[in-house]
């Protein structure tokens, strides 16, 4: 991996120490960065996956092979002997980030955990944010606080990634993981609720469907045009998500599924169709689509229920009544097309004014757009406060370490 050039001393004293990032070389770039701008880096490896991803001259890394249990305290010691600032993670729902980020509240405003992950406002952008997210974000308080002139916005711009790149690498981490882990790390244990091979077995066979759900799609949207009535847009998002796992509605989301379709059989308009989409990266394990018509059949309103597998999600915006969520960041997108949108769990944009505050049964009938000026001011304040453009992956990647680097030193650890 090419070291970053550019050397300045912003982050001179700050010393940062880096837990499970992307399946892909980005935390080998934001070592580099982080480096060039004075820091000392170290990162924390606990599968061969993070250290085949680890380059050369990134920063130090210290393996950890013990047991889950044990890891406070080793953490505890790295803080001190590292004399750490900053941690850095993908994501604050895996078990050991949390464990992390107890770590840094032990040290009573010393160490400043950051969370990364992809932006919420999607796609080329890289979310950043102190302490949690979802239902634990600091944003909607800070956002709150935040001094702002719409005049003087000036938004990042988005950076390209690569899917076809980013799975490639995906496949390269977890299967250095089953083949090695074992022999390196015999006490690793993976966040996923599905392994690789269960997980690669869902997209194999959604690939050999392709014609099926291709011929599906087009008799989805079918419905979809011929619709005359309003149509509301139920998002599905996936299971192993720790939006869904930490901050959903507390049932498993073939429950919630079910609640809503429920309530819609009983409350919505007569003329009104839902349009339940799959999740783009949903790995075609859990049979959504019979779930899906199997409730419809029960409440007696399979004619009223349309399943749509692909598509884009801005055409579906574009014709929308209201949108229904967990707490998708499809739900962001909505409100900042002014699709009313009801959010049944926790969400960063889930504040008055914003999301529809009715219960779901009065929603169908009378759904509350955002308040427009509100909504710009939480966008505007969310994007270039809390993202940086940048991808995990592909052309983004040295820009998104970059511009990372950049937006940690002009934010010192606050101790929150």
């Amino acid at each position: 991996v090419r070291p970053i050039e550019s050397s300045t001393d912003n982050l001179l004293g700050r010393a940062f120490l880096l837990f499970q990032g992307p399946s892909s070389p980005f935390f080998t770039h934001l070592g580099h960065a982080l480096q060039s701008q004075g820091a000392s880096v170290t990162r924390i490896g606990f599968c061969p996956g993070d250290r085949l991803y680890w380059g050369r001259n990134a920063g130090a890394y210290l393996p950890y092979r013990g047991k889950q249990g044990n890891l406070p305290e080793f953490l505890d010691k790295v803080l001190v002997e590292k004399e750490i600032t900053d941690l850095i993670m993908l994501g604050d729902g895996r078990s050991i980030h949390k464990t992390a980020i107890d770590a840094a509240r032990r040290s009573g405003g010393r160490v400043q955990p950051w969370i990364v992950e992809h932006g919420y406002l999607r796609p080329g952008l890289v979310a950043i944010e102190p302490w949690g997210m979802g239902g634990r974000s600091l944003i909607p308080q800070l956002a709150l606080e935040t001094p702002y002139t719409p005049d003087e916005y000036n938004a990042p711009e988005p950076q390209p990634s690569s899917f076809l790149r980013y799975a490639a690498l995906d496949v390269g981490y977890h299967v250095s993981n089953l083949a090695l882990s074992w022999i390196n790390y015999p006490n690793y244990r993976p966040h996923a609720l599905d392994g690789p091979i269960r997980e690669y077995s869902g997209w194999v066979m959604k690939a050999l469907k392709r014609r099926q759900r291709r011929k599906a799609q087009q008799a989805a949207q079918a419905e979809i045009e011929a619709t005359s009535g309003p149509i509301f847009l139920l998002p599905l998002q996936l299971e192993t998500d720790y939006q869904i796992r930490d901050h959903g509605t507390g049932d498993p989301l073939q429950l919630t599924l079910g609640r809503i379709i429920a309530s819609f059989a009983n409350h919505a308009p007569q003329n009104a169709r839902l349009v339940v989409k799959v999740h783009p990266l949903d790995n075609g394990l859990t049979p959504w689509a019979q779930l899906t018509s199997d409730t419809a059949l029960e409440h007696r309103i399979l004619d009223r229920v349309t399943f749509l597998d692909g598509g884009q999600i801005e055409q579906l915006l574009d014709i929308a009544r209201g949108v229904v969520t967990v707490n998708s960041t499809v739900g962001l997108t909505s409100l900042i097309q002014q699709v009313p949108t009801h959010v049944m769990g926790k969400a960063v944009y889930k504040q008055d004014g914003l999301n529809d505050p009715q219960a779901l049964d009065l929603f169908w009938q009378n759904p509350v757009k955002p308040d427009a000026a509100r909504m710009r001011r939480f966008r505007d304040i969310l994007q270039r406060d809390f993202h940086v453009a940048g991808s995990f992956d592909g052309p983004g990647a040295l820009d998104g370490a970059r511009n990372l680097a950049l937006h940690l030193s002009a934010h010192p650890p606050t101790g929150t």
